[in-house]
This record gives C-alpha cells, sequence and structure tokens, in this order.
C-alpha cells in the first residue's frame, strides 16, 4: 500500500506562482525546507495569457533562482499552467502525490488562502501560507 511507498520517496513540496506575486519568498521557504529535508519540489508557474501581459523578468528570476537551486544539488522541476488554477494546481498535487504546498499571499487574498484550503483537505496536503521570508503559518 501506499504506507511502505513512503519510506522510499522523498517528500515532495509543490510551490505555485503566480505572475501577480510580490516576491518569491514562498519559493525561497520551499527550497530551503527542501534542503534540510532533501524533499523535491515542483515549482507551478501560472503564465498570465498574452492580453495580460507577461513579466518576462519574474520569469526569468523564478528560472535562475531554480536554476541556482539544482546547481547545489536539489530537485527541483518547472512546470507552466495555462489553465484554472484550482484545477491545475489539483491535477498536479494528485499526479505527483504532493505532501506539502508552500504558497505565498497578501494579507488580504482571502480567495488564495480559501482556494488552499479546499485542495489541502481535499487532497489531503499540508499547506504552508508565507508572508515574509520568516513568516509563515500552517494552514
Amino acid at each position: 500500500g501506499r504506507g511502505f511507498k513512503r519510506v522510499v520517496q522523498r517528500e515532495r513540496i509543490l510551490v505555485p506562482l503566480r505572475a501577480e506575486d510580490k516576491d518569491l519568498n514562498a519559493l525561497y521557504h520551499a527550497l530551503s525546507l527542501a534542503d534540510r529535508i532533501r524533499a523535491r519540489v515542483f515549482v507551478l508557474y501560472f503564465k498570465p495569457s498574452a492580453f495580460q501581459g507577461g513579466s518576462r523578468w519574474w520569469e526569468e528570476t523564478v528560472e535562475d533562482v531554480i536554476k541556482g537551486a539544482c546547481e547545489e544539488g536539489l530537485s527541483v522541476s518547472y512546470h507552466i499552467a495555462q489553465g484554472s488554477f484550482e484545477q491545475e494546481l489539483s491535477t498536479l498535487v494528485r499526479e505527483e502525490e504532493i505532501d506539502l504546498i508552500v504558497f505565498a499571499a497578501e494579507e488580504d487574498d482571502s480567495a488564495m488562502e480559501q482556494i488552499m484550503r479546499r485542495i489541502g483537505s481535499r487532497l489531503k496536503s499540508q499547506v504552508i501560507k508565507v508572508r515574509t521570508k520568516n513568516h509563515f503559518s500552517y494552514l
């Protein structure tokens, strides 16, 4: 059963990123955690549609951070999504058997928090909300 498989499988951490996120604190938090517990990290980037105008520098920054983490020996895979946030997230959590979701949210971003709570409880993943690099809470 699933219990046996967990012994050999490393923890899996998912970081959903959106172009409107103000910083990469969630990604940094996930990477430092992964470094400590030797987990695999999955980054799911929600690309804005063409008419919203992409922030290319933001994407490049994300890619640079991921490249740096890989060079340091971390296992990071990068996925780009363009569909519904909740749907794409749920699919990846299910397919990759994600243990932990680390996301960033502004104080007033309750919509994002509600989505995360729904996904976490439905798919039995632990969820961590990151505010600043050192300020986070479990949902």
